[in-house]
């Protein structure tokens, strides 16, 4: 029973020793060594700095009950604030200056407030938009992948 314990013990420790030896440096998927620091990618330019009103093509959503996706910069309207948001100024109708764009949805406005103008106002839980909703480019994927959508 001592020489059993015994052995194993010592397996165990040349094992270890072994192990650890024989054990190579932490190697990078990124192509890059460990320390170094991460480069950010290069900025991606969307079709139009500003939305173009009516003439952008709404993005195919890829999962059911994904929020819709910006199709053009942001820069300009943010940050957003309770008191500043310059995103309802064009998606608080479903028409900004005789065209047709994305009006924002019922689940957005409050059932009880209401506007100056007698209108449902926006809940104050949704007025940041940019918690869900994010700006898109048109770029070839980082990394490789074969995620297929499902939205039916």
């Amino acid at each position: 029973m001592k020489k059993t314990v015994i052995s194993i013990a010592l397996a165990t420790v040349v094992a270890t020793v072994i192990g650890c030896a024989s054990t190579l440096p932490p190697v990078s998927m990124r192509g890059a060594a460990v320390p170094d620091a991460d480069h950010a990618p290069e900025a991606k330019v969307y079709a139009q700095k500003v939305p173009g009103i009516g003439e952008q093509q709404l993005i195919a959503r890829t999962f059911i009950g994904q929020p819709p996706l910006i199709p053009h910069t942001t820069e300009k309207y943010e940050p957003i604030t309770a008191d500043d948001n310059a995103c309802l100024e064009c998606h608080q109708t479903d028409e900004f200056r005789g065209k047709k764009l994305p009006k924002m949805g019922a689940s957005h406005f409050s059932t009880t407030v209401k506007d100056s103008d007698g209108n449902p106002a926006v809940e104050m839980s949704r007025f940041q938009c940019n918690t869900c909703h994010v700006a898109q480019v048109d770029a070839k994927p980082l990394v490789e992948n074969s995620f297929v959508g499902v939205t039916r």
